[in-house]
């Protein structure tokens, strides 16, 4: 299973030195209010790349750090996404660690690697989902996500449609702008027109006269270096067509031995002969050169001027757009009319990529009521109606995930008024729906591990029993930390953290202990009592967690 493996914690607010390994299923972490449950998370959320504070820092240190490490499936994203990161990773195990100074400063590590905040909370947020009393959920603006990835919904053709259609939109404001400036581009598309003409622009020509610059600059000493080669050649040449003959005279002497060397030398000597014919050639050509240093100064500083005046690195290219602009100008009416015909085509092509995603999104909703439903009755909300409720987009808001617009709406009870979940919804109702919702929506995601903080606020007895039970079945899939003052919902853990805190040498810090079997009985009594633990509550702690074994 993908999950957190391991959170370890080093000078944090009052942790001192911790570290906590977590087991799969559900894991419940109890304690006293204001024992430090909020400080792991804050820690973890540190780990992830949320913001880093400098109040975070234990008094006293200089330094905090915060190791979290996940063991992922072969399959997990978060491996690609590294891959793309160039970050190495092995084992399938992944760690991050985050640094803090007293400065508030801190450094982010992924697998030893150091990485920029914004990227570990991206890479963060695939890991760990956290959901407590005000739930992203209960905002309208993340229910089309939530309906998105649970029915897998591919938005790219709406997305690409949105584009060219905005591109479309765009195109025509442009060229009516430059309509209603017409006459004043116009005259300035002639002039630049003009001007460019007559520069007589070639292709590659500052490359030819750059270099044509640097050979003028060095004529002197290449035309030296010729000389002094002509010269050594022709010497060279003398001596070779003399030793050339000398062997011909005594060829007849001794044929076998002679007659290769006399080939090499013939051999030479020709190519000895091309090589000077060359370079006499390339002395002429070099000493015929008339070309002026200061006239190709001032060709290239005009083909640069104008490269600049132009803000281009392509005048031949820049010349043709200008002709087209100015085509496109003088012929406005005939040309904006092909660009409302475009815009009518893309804008037709996205209504239709939106309404067929509108009725995709429309029977995953379907689907996901029948789920909710089925989810409502054991949390004590058999006779609520979830409702994911459809309205059209005014098309001023139509956008790149469409034109719907989509709230979750519940009514609580036969005959009352349905709603938006945080309108209608009393404290308690909306824990059994986030809970409900949150069943159904972590089998389509990828995020291994889920916190709920307490949850079950606003909830007790049977209904926070019956959200320890969806919690617990919950986990069979995913690993689920919940941090709770509920002894109904602690019953259900396979795990159980303890948060406590002590007093050492004056000094108060917050430790958390695994607690065996009958430490947790323990633990549920005092939840179910307070500070004094009776033998009655130790009773209805044993029936509570034998009920739940």
């Amino acid at each position: 299973m993908d999950m957190l493996e391991t959170l370890s914690i080093r000078n944090i607010v009052l942790i001192d030195e911790l570290t906590l390994e977590f087991n799969k299923g559900m894991c419940v972490l109890t304690g006293e209010t204001g024992a430090g449950k909020s400080i792991l998370l804050d820690a973890l959320g540190l780990a992830l790349g949320e913001r880093a504070e400098a109040r975070l820092l234990r008094q006293g240190s200089e330094k905090a750090q915060v190791t979290a490490s996940f063991s992922l499936h072969s399959s997990h994203p978060l491996w690609s996404e590294l891959d793309e990161q160039g970050i190495e990773w092995e084992n399938l195990e992944v760690i991050f660690r985050r640094t803090l100074d007293a400065e508030g400063k801190s450094k982010c590590y992924i697998n030893d690697q150091v990485v920029t905040q914004n990227l570990m909370r991206r890479l963060g947020q695939n890991l760990v989902e956290v959901h407590g009393q005000f739930d992203q959920l209960l905002q309208a603006k993340y229910h089309l996500a939530a309906l998105d990835t649970y029915g897998k919904v591919d938005r790219s053709s709406v997305s690409c449609a949105y584009i060219n259609y905005q591109a479309a939109k765009t195109a025509i404001k442009e060229f009516e702008d430059n309509l209603n400036k017409s006459l004043e581009r116009e005259t300035f598309l002639k002039f630049a027109i003009e001007e460019l003409e007559n520069a007589n622009l070639k292709e590659g020509e500052v490359d030819e006269l750059e270099n044509e610059r640097s050979f003028i600059a060095h004529k002197a000493k290449i035309a030296e270096a010729l000389v002094e080669v002509d010269e050594n050649l022709s010497t060279a040449l003398s001596s070779l067509s003399k030793s050339h003959k000398a062997l011909l005279r005594i060829e007849d002497l001794m044929p076998e031995k002679l007659k290769p060397l006399i080939s090499t030398t013939d051999q030479a000597l020709i190519e000895a002969q091309d090589v000077f014919d060359e370079i006499s050639a390339l002395k002429k050509e070099v000493d015929g050169t008339n070309y002026s240093l200061e006239s190709l100064e001032n060709r290239l500083y005009a083909l640069k001027t104008l490269g600049k005046k132009y803000q281009s690195e392509d005048l031949l290219k820049t010349l043709t757009d200008l002709k087209a602009e100015l085509d496109a100008l003088q012929h406005g009416e005939e040309h904006l009319e092909d660009l409302k015909d475009a815009l009518e085509k893309s804008k037709d092509e996205y209504l239709n990529h939106a309404q067929a995603l509108s009725q995709k999104r429309q029977a995953v909703a379907t689907q996901l009521q029948a789920a909710i439903s089925k989810e409502l009755p054991p949390l004590k909300l058999e006779r609520a109606v979830f409702r994911v409720n459809f309205e059209v987009s005014l098309e001023s808001e139509w956008n790149a995930l469409g034109m719907d617009r989509i709230e979750f709406y519940i009514q609580t009870n036969p005959g009352t008024n349905e709603g938006p979940l945080s309108a209608v919804a009393s404290g308690g109702e909306l824990s059994r729906l986030m809970l409900a919702l949150k069943v159904i929506l972590a089998q389509t995601g990828a995020v291994p591990t889920l916190i709920f903080d307490e949850i079950e606020s606003g909830t007790g007895g049977a209904v926070a029993a019956a959200m320890g039970e969806r919690l617990k079945a919950l986990s069979k899939n995913i690993q689920v930390l919940t941090i709770t003052h509920s002894p109904q919902i602690a019953a259900f853990g396979s795990q159980h953290l303890v948060v406590f805190k002590v007093v050492e040498d004056g000094k108060t810090k917050t430790e958390v202990k695994t607690l065996s079997q009958d430490e947790r009985q323990e633990e549920v009594a005092r939840m179910l009592a307070g500070e004094q633990i009776t033998e009655e509550a130790r009773a209805a702690a044993k029936r509570l967690m034998g009920a739940q074994a």
